[in-house]
C-alpha cells in the first residue's frame, strides 16, 4: 500500500468524522460512507449514502479504508466506486487497525 501512495494513490477513509478526527492514516482524505445496507456481499447500494464520492478523481487509483476486516464501509464504498467508474481501486482490508499494528504512523486531531 505504501507503494501506492508513493505513486500518486489516494487513500480514502470511509468512517465515520468522530472515528477519522481521533485517529487516521496521515495520508487518508475524509470520504465517509453512509451505511444503512446490510453487511452482506449482496447489499444494496440504494440503501446506503456515498455521495462524497463524485468529489473523487476517477482517474487516481484510489484505495478504501475503515476499521479493519469487521468494516464493511471500505468494501461497499470499493464496489460503489467500481460501479461509479473509477479505473484502479483498492480495497484496504484490514483498514486502520492493521496500518497501526505493523507500526506505521497514524495522525490524530
Amino acid at each position: 500500500m505504501r507503494r501506492l501512495v508513493a505513486e500518486g494513490a489516494v487513500i480514502v477513509d470511509t468512517r465515520s468524522e468522530k472515528e477519522y478526527k481521533a485517529k487516521r492514516i496521515p495520508q487518508a482524505v475524509f470520504v465517509p460512507y453512509h451505511e444503512k445496507s446490510l453487511k452482506d456481499v449482496a447489499f444494496d447500494f440504494a440503501k446506503d449514502d456515498f455521495r462524497d464520492l463524485a468529489k473523487l478523481d476517477k482517474e487516481k487509483p484510489t484505495i478504501f479504508s475503515c476499521n479493519g476486516a469487521e468494516c464493511w464501509k471500505s468494501y461497499k464504498a470499493s464496489k460503489a466506486a467500481v460501479a461509479a467508474g473509477f479505473k484502479k481501486v483498492y480495497w484496504f482490508r484490514g483498514g486502520l487497525p492493521e496500518w497501526e499494528g505493523t507500526g506505521l504512523q497514524v495522525a490524530q486531531n
